[in-house]
């Protein structure tokens, strides 16, 4: 059985790095069916606004991805390990 996986991509204003993670993410996240995209909540955080939590994860830098709350990704992964990374949580191969 399939479950929900929640992608926080922490980044900060006027990050580059950072808008090509949330872009590799959304361009991921368009390659699951409609079925698994269900189970995916996207949420951008902005370790600004969001301190306790980014120190919480243990991210240093930006910009950094977490899945279902624990930091996978301190730097900007390949598509390929960024879709493995999600797949493993949504309980595929």
């Amino acid at each position: 059985m399939a479950k929900q996986v929640t992608i926080d991509v922490l980044t900060a204003s006027a990050c580059g790095r950072c808008q090509k993670s949330k872009a590799l993410v959304q361009e991921v996240m368009a390659e699951f069916d409609d079925e698994h995209r269900q189970l995916i909540q996207y949420r951008e955080i902005n370790v600004v606004e969001e301190i306790d939590y980014a120190v919480q994860l243990g991210v240093l830098s930006t910009p950094a991805i977490a899945l279902n709350g624990k930091l996978v990704f301190a730097a900007p992964p390949s598509k390929a390990k960024l879709r493995q990374a999600i797949q493993q949580r949504l309980g595929g191969k």
